[in-house]
């Protein structure tokens, strides 16, 4: 044997030797080539001793013949000793044999498990990693997954009702839904309450804003890239919208806002359910339900030519219009609560609000709708002093709409600006319920000797029907 090659045997046998695992080596005729220091412990021998004798000298059932025999390899392969020192133990192996033109030169024997303990705890550490990555995935789809039930649109009145009623007719089909309103109105509630009483629920729920993203990273965020697509782009790539919205729903948020190219390129995903990735030349599939959104006359932008016709009667297909405020200010007085409950979770001061405030909310006309209300409310609560927010605390300009007079009434005080507010309310209301007192009283939530009080200081020809 040659210097060279006995060098690169004597490497060989190191990375061998260097194991933390049990090495054996068998030659073709059976008997032992090699033996690490770690199966020489394991058997309670010395290698050395080991080396040139027949295997079944140092292993009485060894399987490595009948390997050597067959050439056919055994992996993880459960094997009890019945001599030596090892006598009764169980391991786990791998008997591998080394064939050159169809013969047996020798067989590798790797012991992976000394013990099938070991084999059973690191199954209970791989279960535990397995627990662990359920949890996370669960927590995963939790955060990205409707945040939003039916339940979470409040409101009694007919119009919420017939909403409601209409969401669960929508969520039983697979169709696409155009959610249209005014700005403020809760679309993104509705979206989520659709896709809650889904059979998607349980999958993701995805949200984009269309008016958020940059023109050119449009197809990229919602396609998704191959690694090192274009300048800058992550070197392992990402997925877009839709292959996380995979068997879940794709909320698209203002959607009248997407550009023209763009349009044309997710109505082919819509028809086709299929995609490439930027950079790349493989079509994945998707199966995602779209929920679109918008504040937009998307039907005018189609005559304009700012919106594709192909597309909106794509995303048409049912449509759910969400009420203004305005349509439903009854309902005030069960949005107004929940408002204050968040504010006291966030900064743990409960306050209360009077009747006369709502009184005071349902006359004006909420052209931000609940997203001004919201914003209103917090406002009062932050101003309010104490715990008790009252007719003090609306803003001057909630004043001023409600009385529907937009002429300044500065020089007035306080007091006598609150007494015109409830006059010009009691006016209204009784007009509402053509004069009938005990109505009125009700729908204030004031007393009758209070409402005749507010009466006898409004001048008789205003209380003429």
């Amino acid at each position: 044997m040659n210097k060279e090659k006995e060098k690169s045997i004597n490497i060989y046998k190191k990375c061998l030797e260097a194991l933390p695992m049990p090495v054996l080596l068998v030659g073709a005729d059976e008997h032992i080539l090699f033996m690490n220091k770690s199966y020489g412990d394991f058997l309670g021998i010395e290698p050395e001793a080991a080396i040139g004798k027949h295997v079944y000298e140092v292993i009485e059932n060894s399987r490595t013949p009948l390997v050597l025999k067959t050439q056919k390899a055994e992996y993880a392969d459960r094997h009890k000793y019945i001599n030596g020192k090892v006598k009764g133990q169980e391991i786990i192996v791998h008997r591998i044999p080394i064939v050159e033109n169809g013969k047996s030169l020798a067989a590798f024997g790797l012991l992976m498990f000394t013990s099938i303990e070991d084999l059973m705890a690191l199954a209970d550490k791989n279960q535990k990693i397995n627990d662990e990555l359920d949890y996370y995935k669960t927590k995963l789809l939790e955060l990205q997954s409707s945040k939003y039930s039916l339940d979470s649109i409040v409101g009694s009145s007919p119009v919420m009702r017939e909403l409601k009623d209409e969401i669960v007719k929508v969520a039983a089909v697979r169709q696409t839904v155009l959610i249209t309103g005014e700005s403020g109105v809760g679309k993104e509630l509705i979206a989520h309450s659709i896709h809650h009483c889904s059979q998607r629920h349980d999958r993701m729920f995805v949200r984009v804003n269309c008016a958020a993203i940059p023109e050119n990273l449009f197809e990229s965020e919602f396609f998704g890239y191959v690694g090192g697509s274009f300048s800058g782009a992550s070197k392992n790539g990402k997925i877009g919208k839709f292959e996380l919205a995979n068997n879940g729903t794709l909320f698209l948020d203002e959607i009248g806002e997407m550009p023209l190219f763009m349009q044309a390129k997710l109505l082919r995903v819509l028809q086709e359910k299929e995609l490439t990735r930027v950079g790349g030349n493989k079509m994945i599939s998707v199966d995602v339900r779209i929920i679109a959104a918008t504040n937009r006359d998307l039907k005018k932008m189609v005559k304009e030519g700012k919106f594709r016709e192909d597309l909106y009667y794509r995303l048409n297909i049912l449509n759910v219009k969400a009420p203004s405020l305005r349509e439903h200010l009854e309902d005030i007085p069960e949005l107004v609560p929940g408002i204050l409950e968040e504010l006291y979770q966030e900064n743990g001061i409960k306050k209360t609000v009077d009747p006369e405030v709502y009184t005071v909310l349902q006359q004006y006309n909420w052209p931000g709708n609940v997203r001004e209300l919201n914003n209103i409310l917090s406002k009062m609560y932050y101003m309010a002093d104490g715990r008790h927010i009252t007719v003090l605390n609306v803003p001057w300009h909630i004043l001023q709409g409600t009385q529907g007079e937009k002429e300044s009434i500065s020089g007035d005080s306080m007091d006598s600006m609150v007494e015109a507010l409830e006059q010009q309310i009691v006016l209204r209301t009784l007009k509402q319920t053509e004069q009938n007192l005990t109505k009125t009283a009700k729908i204030l939530k004031i007393s009758r000797p209070r409402l005749y009080r507010i009466m006898e200081k409004i001048p008789k020809e205003e209380l003429e029907p």
